[in-house]
């Protein structure tokens, strides 16, 4: 079994982005929209992003962290 990188993580968007997805599609984000990574599987506004979008996703969002402020809260 694979070790889990990211076990609990919350990245939010400065500034809106537009980036285009490997099937070409053009993905648009808000200003301060969250990714939260838990246990390697990315999820926003509490549902789980596609499989084919999973891997595409969370490598943007772990090579561009300059684009995120770190908001992971301990409650």
């Amino acid at each position: 079994m694979a070790k889990v990188k990211i076990t609990n993580k919350v990245f939010r968007l400065k500034h809106k982005k537009e980036i285009t997805a490997p099937n070409g599609d053009m993905l648009k984000f808000k200003s301060g929209e969250e990714f939260h990574i838990v246990a390697d599987v990315l999820y926003m506004n509490g549902y789980l992003i596609p499989s084919g979008l999973q891997t595409f996703l969370i490598n943007w969002v772990t090579n561009n962290k300059i684009l995120f402020v770190e908001d992971t809260r301990i409650f």
